[in-house]
């Protein structure tokens, strides 16, 4: 896939995923060696969308150095990203600027420092974009790193430093790079608390 032609047809499909219209998890299309103009990177889009990627990309990542959830929370939603309630994102976390859009984050999540979630890759013949989808109560330790198209289920735990490429079921940890599932056994209930203005 050279031409601009394709290309226009590749971003169309793209948009659509980004929209929620084909109901999948991942998007995939093959290209050539990302060295080369593939149509998906903001720098092959004119002046503007690189002006406002960068805009966006640093007034973010500038949000996500701050030790206080609230400011990081706001701007994400903004962003379009789903956000549920007592979230925490720790100082340094990092939220993949290209498709905020495509992260669900459920109540009483906790994301370590350093941790990384990532909605988009380039392969050396393949671009990829994929939801991440971080359920209930569910624990990401720092410097973990959770590709596109992953979803954490409800309670489950990635281990500090792991990397994560596919599914975590429910309860269950990710540990080590590449991650391995661990089962936890039956998973306990979780219990999310509520937030302090909410218990009045």
């Amino acid at each position: 896939m050279t031409g601009p032609a394709e290309h226009a047809e590749a971003r169309q499909r793209l948009a659509a995923f980004l929209r929620g219209e084909t109901g999948e998890r991942l998007f995939r299309q093959p290209t050539g060696h990302p060295s080369s103009p593939t149509g998906f990177c903001f720098c092959d889009r004119g002046v503007l969308a690189m002006v406002w990627f960068c805009l966006k990309a640093g007034l973010l990542q500038l949000l996500l150095q701050l030790p206080f959830a609230g400011p990081k929370l706001w701007f994400l939603r903004r962003l379009g990203a789903r956000i549920g309630r007592n979230v925490h994102l720790a100082p340094r976390a990092w939220i993949d600027p290209t498709f905020p859009e495509l992260i669900t984050i459920e109540d009483g999540v906790f994301v370590g420092m350093d941790a990384r979630l990532l909605t988009h890759e380039y392969r050396i013949d393949e671009f990829r974009a994929g939801r991440i989808v971080l359920r209930r109560g569910c624990f990401v330790g720092g410097f973990a790193i959770l590709a596109c198209g992953v979803e954490v289920g409800e309670g489950a735990t990635v281990a500090a430093g792991a990397v994560v490429g596919r599914d975590v079921p429910p309860g269950c940890t990710a540990i080590g790079n590449p991650a391995r599932i661990v089962a936890r056994g039956a998973a306990a209930e979780i219990t999310v608390p509520e937030p302090p203005e909410a218990k009045a």
